[in-house]
């Protein structure tokens, strides 16, 4: 049988090491946590049915949940909404899972869960914080998430940010372009487009990071088509 790194047995010691009041063996074990949610689905290191079964069972769901709320440090607070980010994306609502596992009560209540975390946190003092939760907001098709990364663009321009943001308005494109059913950030207004429009501009002007600049340049000749 093959040893993988990512199990219900390996994460269930991760979920338990984030209750320690150690810091830097928190970031250890989200840091596991987060590569977990990120891993090459059906690879040589995921049990991949096995790690999704084991993040949409609502006992493990509450107590990652709890550990967020009770969390105050930055980075560690977006790496568990980022957790929340990619089960929805890759465990749920990845392409290579039938509809009816999508539409299943376990994947609703994750996701639902996910979207009241989300809104929780969108509000939050963190503009990286602000950023993650505006994802899953825009994944879950609600158009506030173009008011929050206008808002994070004002005082968070790196690199990780801009790849988030611009990756959120390059799946809005395509999906708009493809007429699809579920569109991330549901419909821009016309205040919203102009806006974003604006604020990347901004950053293309001022940013020294050719990467930063590209993303920036692409995503706006997409929403001018």
């Amino acid at each position: 049988m093959r040893k993988y790194k990512y199990t219900k047995e390996t994460l269930d010691v991760a979920l338990e090491g984030l209750k320690t009041d150690d810091i830097g063996q928190r970031k250890k074990y989200m840091s596991f946590v987060s590569m977990a949610s990120r891993s090459e689905l059906y690879g040589s290191t995921c049990d991949t049915l096995g790690v999704q079964a084991w993040f949409l069972s609502a006992e493990n769901r509450e107590k990652f949940i709890r550990g967020l709320y009770d969390e105050t440090e930055e980075k560690l607070l977006w790496e568990y909404l980022l957790v929340l980010y990619m089960v929805c994306r890759r465990y749920i609502d990845h392409g290579s899972f039938p509809d009816d596992f999508r539409n299943s009560a376990a994947c609703l209540e994750f996701k639902q869960r996910a979207y009241e975390v989300a809104k929780d946190y969108s509000i939050h003092s963190s503009a990286m914080v602000r950023q993650i939760s505006g994802s899953i907001i825009g994944h879950m098709g609600d158009n506030n998430v173009w008011d929050i990364f206008c808002n994070v663009m004002l005082k968070k321009r790196d690199p990780c940010t801009i790849n988030y943001i611009t990756m959120g308005i390059e799946e809005y494109c395509t999906q708009m372009k493809n007429d699809e059913e579920q569109i991330f950030g549901g419909r821009m207004t016309e205040k919203q487009r102009a806006d974003i429009i604006n604020s990347l501009q901004t950053i293309s002007q001022k940013s020294s990071n050719n990467s930063v600049k590209a993303k920036c340049l692409s995503c706006i000749e997409e929403l001018n088509k």
